[in-house]
């Protein structure tokens, strides 16, 4: 696991920069997901994120623990130091999510203590998280072990709303999806995708 070697941290100065960075690429997203960023907002938004002063390599390699991870900090930290360097070490989803990921870091660990991570993130409404056993345990039963746990883990999760835990179904706006709960959908302005019956 990464927790071997050093990794870097960020300052406080250039955490809040990242977050800051990280606002602005959340909002852009929105904006232009809905369908009502102007130019203008596109513009003002990369500027920003341009001018954020971390060293790129820096930033690619901290740790990035989620800001609401709550009583997830811990294992979600343990996940992100099995994420080798120059891949990226944070979670790209929501918080709805997290009980599902550490519950599958916790199977595939029994299995593997020395697994590595590449990425975690929603793709389609569903998670996705991309990892391999480490290379002393790449047998075949282990590989298939290892696409089971995750195959679970994603389909339990294209059934729970990923902002808050509950059970979801799958979501759209103009240009995204993701799977939530009734209460969250109707907060973020999506609306349940229409399933092909014929």
């Amino acid at each position: 696991m990464s927790e071997h070697h050093d990794i870097p941290e960020l300052t406080p100065a250039e955490q809040m920069r990242v977050r800051a960075m990280v606002s602005d690429m959340t909002e852009m997203a929105a904006g232009l997901g809905a369908g009502t960023a102007t130019p203008e907002d596109v513009e003002g938004a990369v500027a920003r994120i341009m001018s954020v002063d971390v060293e790129g390599d820096t930033m690619l390699n901290a740790l990035h623990v989620p800001t609401d991870a709550g009583p997830f900090a811990a294992a979600l930290e343990t996940i992100l130091r099995r994420i080798p360097d120059g891949w990226g070490r944070w979670i790209s989803h929501d918080a709805g999510w997290y009980p599902i990921v550490v519950a599958l870091d916790q199977r595939l660990s029994a299995i593997d203590p020395e697994y590595v991570v590449h990425q975690i993130k929603e793709k389609f409404g569903t998670l996705r998280y991309y990892c391999a056993p480490s290379a002393e345990e790449r047998s075949p039963a282990v590989l298939d072990a290892f696409r089971a746990i995750t195959g679970e883990a994603e389909r339990a999760s294209a059934v729970t709303c990923e902002r808050c835990s509950q059970p979801g179904v799958l979501h759209e706006t103009r240009y995204l999806v993701k799977t939530l709960c009734a209460s969250c959908a109707d907060s973020l302005g999506y609306t349940p995708v229409q399933q092909d019956t014929t």
